[in-house]
Order: C-alpha cells, then structure tokens, then sequence
C-alpha cells in the first residue's frame, strides 16, 4: 500500500506492506554454478480468504501486489524480477445471475417553480459498463427554458495509513490520511436550439435519456471499496441550467445520486482494460418464465408395450411452453418405433 504525503521537504512516498509470504525455490548449504540454459523452478503460494483487493485508478496506485524472484549471487548484488499482479475478490452481483436491479431515482423541485426527475436503473453497476440516464424537467413558467445539462462521474478516494511511532510523538497523530477527488466522466448537452413554441394551453417540459460510460481502464478510474485503510466512494451529478428571458442563469437543479461500482471478471489482462457492458442490454436479456396461460397441449405416444402396434395408437397430453406462432401450427401424431422382435 502506497500514498503520497506532503512534508515539509516535499512529496514524500510512503509504503505499508499488508501481506508479505515466501517460499525457497532452490538453495544449497554451499555455493553452486548452475549450468546455462533455460530452467522452470514451479512455486505455489496459497492466498487466505481475507485480502485486500487491488486498487488503482487515477493517478494513484493505493494497493497493488507483485511477485518478486530473488536470486542471491556471491560478491555480486542479488537479481530481482518483479511481475504486478491483481487480486479481487468476486462481488456477489457477478455470482448471481438473477439478481434483482436496484434503480434509483431522485424528484422534487426548485423554489424557482422548476420540477425534475432524475433517476439510473441500477445503484451498483460493473466496471466499464455504460448505463442510461433518464431526466424530466418542467418548469411551471413558460418563460422558463433548459439551455444546458450537464452530467458527471465523480470519484471520491480517501487512504489512511499508521503514522510512524516518531510522528504520532511529534504530530500526536495515529494515522495519516490522503483525499483526493477525481472527475471520471464529464458530458455536456447544449438545449438552446430545442426551443418549444408550444401553445397557451399547453405544458413545458422535457424528457430524455443521456448515456454515461464508465471507464474501461484500470488506471482511469476504481471500484467502490471501503475498508480499514480505503475508502473509494462514486457518484452521478446531474447538473441542469434554465434561462428566463433576460436572466440567462435564472436557476440551475444539481441531483447528487451516490452509486456502487464493482470489478467483473471481464477484464482483459492487455491494456488493463474491461469488456464493456450496457446495463439496458443486460436488464433485456433477463427474461422471465412464460405465464401459466401461454402453456399448451403437447401431443405424445405412449410406449409401444401399451398399445396395438400400428392400428389404434393411444394420445396423451403434457403441459409445456409455447409462443403463439407455435399454437396455429397444427401437431402431426408419430407412430410408435416397432419392437425388436417385429423388426427382425
């Protein structure tokens, strides 16, 4: 674990190691010459259940992993390769394929006279997923318009780590703490030329879905996490401006809605990026079972052993789904397959 902490000197990196586990590979009493050539030395290093996760994002690098191979050499320094490696603990969301969605929605008014509703589809969303957002403006004054809309992603990161025995002296401090906020994801919608004429009877208002995109790489933005040393928060702002004649900035609705985001397996080892996922798609491809209504009459044969074979085959009927293009279809009986003694 790492945070940046600014000191009287300057920026000062400073490093807690929160798992540490080694395993000798090859060693001798006595020092030997290993031949030239290419040599696989196997090694296997259990992980307990309780790690942290991996955490990178924006500028930072809080908790990361790496596997580093020591090769001690006599009068000579050692030999050290590192390989980064990234560790997460699967979220429940991904286990359960059924998983019931958790929209969110925010509505009220402004003392302008101004009403909106903002509201996701989802409050915990995968990494690199792109979801919609629904909006409704509608302000009681026809003199009222919507110029701009402006929608973000904003991220919150707050790390801690223990302070040194010599500054919880000097400071009487037992941790030292890093907060940083980071924009994720920004868009900008300009409403000036979708001017409504409407007539005098009628109501204002606007309605529509905008599309947010997480980001897809590892280094651009976090999953939510909150534990004893971190704390990554998110959240969707939604930011609308309204002009009135003259008075070009006559109010402005900001919608702050807090949101979950939690790593998938879908994401690719090349460029630390995630397969993109589009919420709206995946809510579609749930479908329900069909109701009891859409069940129909299947038509089946019995076994040959209960029947006269060939003359006068027995129906019987089960319950099984079908669409109603299936229902106009009309089902041809099949007689049964002849005994083995018939046959020969």
């Amino acid at each position: 674990m790492a945070i940046a902490i600014e000191g009287i000197l300057g920026t000062e990196n400073r490093e807690q190691i929160t798992f540490d586990q080694q395993q000798a590979l090859a060693s001798s009493k006595t020092n030997f010459r290993m031949p030239s050539g290419d040599h696989a030395f196997l090694f296997d290093i259990p992980l307990p259940c309780k790690l942290l996760d991996t955490v990178t994002g924006p500028k930072h690098q809080f908790h990361t992993y790496q596997v580093e191979v020591v090769i001690e050499r006599r009068l000579k320094s050692d030999l050290v390769i590192s390989q980064p490696i990234r560790i997460y603990h699967v979220s429940d969301f991904n286990s359960s394929y059924q998983r019931q969605f958790c929209p969110l929605t925010l509505e009220g008014h402004t003392d302008k006279g101004v009403q909106y509703c903002v509201s996701i589809n989802d409050r915990n969303l995968p990494f690199g997923c792109s979801f919609p957002v629904e909006c409704w403006f509608a302000p009681l004054s026809k003199e009222t318009k919507l110029t701009t809309v402006t929608i973000k992603v904003i991220e919150k990161q707050t790390v801690r780590l223990e302070a040194t025995a010599a500054e919880s002296v000097r400071h009487n401090i037992h941790f030292l703490t890093e907060a940083h906020s980071q924009t994720v994801f920004a868009n900008s919608f300009d409403f000036t030329h979708e001017a409504q004429n409407p007539e005098d009877d009628s109501d204002i208002e606007w309605r529509f879905t905008k599309p947010v995109s997480l980001p897809k790489s590892l280094n651009a933005c976090s999953q939510s996490i909150s534990n004893k040393f971190i704390k990554i928060t998110h959240e969707l702002v939604v930011t609308a401006q309204f002009s009135n004649g003259a008075e070009q900035n006559a109010s402005q609705i900001k919608s702050v809605m807090p949101f979950k985001i939690y790593m998938t397996p879908h994401v690719t080892s090349d460029g630390a990026s995630a397969h993109g996922q589009d919420m709206q798609h995946m809510q579609n491809n749930q479908s329900p079972p069909p109701a009891y209504i859409d069940h129909y009459s299947d038509l089946v044969v019995p076994d040959a052993a209960d029947v006269e074979l060939f003359e006068h085959p027995m129906i019987t009927e089960i319950m099984s789904p079908r669409s109603s293009s299936e229902q106009s279809t009309p089902i041809l009986a099949v007689p049964p397959a002849p005994l083995y003694e018939q046959a020969v």
